[in-house]
């Protein structure tokens, strides 16, 4: 006792996943169809060329399988590894019912000769610890917790009564007979613990070669998926742009000005509509940029509700090809003097919103 032996060398699970992935491969390898020498007739050549697909995509799912295999070969075995380590920690942590007393000739001197993980009723694995009288050796056995083990109540098939057990000891295992008190019938169950000689393929080494990929083969492959992904996606960006290339032209139509630009771009105009004076405050850059501006209404006579609406106006109309925007909160007027914020972006993905959003308004005004 207290050799646990779940946890395997490394060499084990290697060889385990391999026989698991041969199985995968050889799975694939049985669909392939037989080729039709010289075909002769118009079924024959319809016949062949659906071989040909059938066996093309055969392939295909042969050269993914063995790749995928390779690729999650070590994260598996450390799985493996990881769920049997923790099955040896368990059972060797497990702390030993003690005060077990023999049921047959009232011993206390039962002894624990083994302990296993076993699944209780609430199928969760635990520890049983079989204990083995010196005098008699009846046995007894209790989880972990000091629950003693309780076989389950087998029922008759003909009269659903419960049953009784008496088990026979034969050399390779055991065999229980199942006796019905009620209506007389018997049932008979056996088990056989010897150990089974594991069947060795003969030709597993040439099947691991075939199917499973080397280190060298194995990053080639890898190396061959990312470019297959690279161009799946470069081909699902070209797509999507096709099928938004109005929202991309705009893009593409949008001038990208820096501060210094927008201010040479918004002064003459704002003057020329009466608001002179333009000011700048310095800029907060966070996600966008966010620019703080102020200007004066010089046109006498103009109301607040006129000068607020007219320069809102004005800097939309302005900037709706650039990168700037004028915020949500629009324009502030105190005596002549209007503050405002403006919002700059950069990047393919900002600038994309930035035109979702002005497509987004104009289709709800039309």
């Amino acid at each position: 006792m207290g050799n646990y032996k779940h946890l395997n060398d490394h060499i084990y699970y290697s060889e385990l996943y391999d026989k698991l992935t041969i199985n995968d491969c050889e799975y694939w390898e049985n669909q392939k169809d037989i080729h039709i020498e010289n075909p002769k007739t118009k079924e024959e050549a319809e016949r062949q060329s659906r071989i040909i697909f059938t066996n093309v995509a055969v392939e295909l799912s042969l050269w993914l399988e063995k790749g995928e295999r390779y690729l999650k070969k070590e994260e598996m075995i450390k799985q493996w590894m990881d769920r049997d380590r923790a099955k040896d920690e368990k059972l060797e942590n497990a702390i030993e019912p003690k005060g077990i007393r023999c049921l047959q000739c009232s011993s206390p001197n039962m002894n624990c000769i083994s302990r296993d993980l076993m699944t209780d009723s609430y199928d969760k694995e635990e520890v049983l610890f079989m204990f083995q009288c010196d005098k008699c050796n009846k046995r007894r056995a209790y989880w972990e917790n000091g629950i003693e083990w309780q076989s389950k109540l087998y029922l008759c098939s003909k009269c659903q009564s419960e049953m009784d057990s008496a088990h026979i000891k034969k050399d390779n295992g055991v065999e229980t007979t199942y006796s019905c008190q009620k209506c007389g019938h018997k049932e008979t169950d056996s088990m056989d613990f010897s150990k089974k000689e594991e069947v060795v393929d003969p030709d597993f080494e040439m099947k691991r070669k075939k199917y499973c990929l080397s280190e060298e083969e194995g990053r080639k492959y890898s190396s061959e998926k990312i470019n297959l992904e690279q161009m799946a996606d470069l081909g699902k960006k070209w797509k999507e742009e096709e099928d938004n290339k109005e929202l991309y032209d705009a893009i593409a139509k949008i001038k990208k000005l820096t501060v210094f630009e927008l201010q040479n771009i918004l002064s003459p105009i704002c003057e020329k509509a009466g608001y002179v004076k333009l000011e700048f405050e310095k800029p907060e850059i966070q996600k966008d940029v966010t620019l703080g501006f102020s200007l004066q209404d010089s046109k006498s006579g103009r109301s607040e509700w006129d000068s607020v609406h007219d320069l809102q106006k004005l800097i939309r109309n302005t900037l709706k090809e650039t990168n700037w925007r004028l915020m949500s909160d629009g324009v502030n007027y105190r005596l002549g003097f209007l503050t405002g914020k403006l919002r700059g972006v950069e990047g393919k993905e900002k600038l994309l919103n930035l035109v979702e959003k002005d497509f987004k308004k104009r289709d709800k005004l039309s």
